[in-house]
């Protein structure tokens, strides 16, 4: 997408501004906040770029020479548009696949050079913890125990909370992705039904021992027996949030808190395997450049609602972007109180997909 408009006119309106970019494996994700003297974050500036940085990965193992060319020139833009804004800190990380990739180091330094950007590849319990602040600086309080998940391009992260502290209990990441997926079992759309089974036999098998390990965990602790709160952010869980609610133009705060049960996305995935590329392209919500991805990411999500057996799993928008912005804040020494920030939408900054 393009960026918004004017990056000049917000930021001198707003001096006391933190930022973050989210070298993710499919989309690199753009964030610039303004955060006021009672620790009030209110954004003011949105890009997302699809890149397809994990494309090409699973077949040798690291970064394509493509792949990166195309995630260098979206950095470098980004780069020239943010000097407009200034920032009292910038938080920047990659994940799931280039801390995969035999060549990610060499990724990174090469963004270093690029932009001067202090980009880190972050490991998977930062990728979870960070993930984890952002959801829930927007969540609604769980009903019982809370599980919350990451499904990126390449990996899925998920998190055991303590809603009452705001902390995780259990951390671990898995890598099964979005776009992983795809490239795997689902690069042909319409996709066979056997297709289809192999690809959810293949998540649930690398989804099983971190949804042990968050059982394992719940056993013995307070309130275990309750019904348990499964919820999940990024681009797929987003995008079929959009899907589901028609969304022709996307809204990020509509998103949070928004309800998808699991008989929905069963329902859609069986649509989408057997619907063309062209037609999906039709489908209102589905976000433009993640066509091809959206059924491999449909499948996690109906894996993950299966495996931990709940009817339905609460949406996000925050999650890593937000995470990111939030800890690069408080490094810098904003007031917002550690793990309780709030947030402040604009209309003006409804996002076009």
């Amino acid at each position: 997408m393009s960026p918004d408009p004017a990056p000049s006119r917000l930021a001198a309106a707003a001096p006391d501004l933190y930022g973050a970019v989210d070298v993710g494996s499919h989309t690199i994700r753009v964030l610039v906040a303004a955060c006021d003297a009672e620790g009030t974050f209110r954004p003011t500036h949105h890009e997302r770029h699809v890149t397809r940085l994990a494309q090409g990965f699973s077949r040798q193992g690291s970064l394509t020479d493509e792949a990166a060319a195309r995630a260098l020139t979206v950095v470098r833009q980004v780069a020239a548009r943010l000097r407009a804004f200034p920032l009292r800190a910038l938080r920047c990380g990659a994940t799931g696949v280039v801390r995969k990739a035999a060549n990610g180091a060499d990724f990174i330094q090469r963004i270093r050079d690029a932009t001067g950007w202090p980009v880190s590849i972050l490991s998977e319990e930062q990728e979870a913890l960070l993930s984890l602040r952002g959801m829930v600086s927007v969540l609604e309080p769980p009903e019982g125990p809370l599980v919350c998940f990451d499904l990126g391009g390449s990996s899925t992260e998920f998190s055991l909370v303590d809603w009452e502290t705001r902390s995780p209990l259990w951390l671990g990441s898995v890598f099964v992705g979005a776009a992983t997926l795809t490239e795997a079992f689902l690069g042909d759309a319409p996709v066979s039904t056997e297709r289809l089974r192999k690809a959810a036999d293949h998540a649930r098998r690398i989804l099983r021992p971190a949804v042990e390990s968050i059982r394992t965990s719940l056993q013995g602790r307070p309130r275990c027996g309750d019904k348990l709160t499964l919820a999940g952010t990024a681009g797929t869980v987003t995008t079929l949030a959009a899907m589901d609610a028609r969304m022709a133009h996307y809204v990020p705060y509509r998103i949070n808190n928004r309800i998808l049960t699991k008989t929905w996305v069963a329902e859609t995935v069986r649509s989408l395997g057997a619907t063309s590329l062209e037609a999906r392209r039709r489908i209102v919500g589905l976000e433009p450049g993640r066509e091809d991805i959206i059924l491999g990411g449909a499948v996690i999500v109906e894996q993950i609602l299966e495996s931990f057996d709940v009817p339905h799993l609460r949406v996000t928008d925050a999650g890593l972007l937000e995470g990111l912005l939030l800890d690069g804040a408080r490094a810098a020494g904003s007031e917002t109180a550690p793990g309780e920030p709030t947030w402040r939408f604009s209309r003006e900054l409804e996002e076009t997909r």
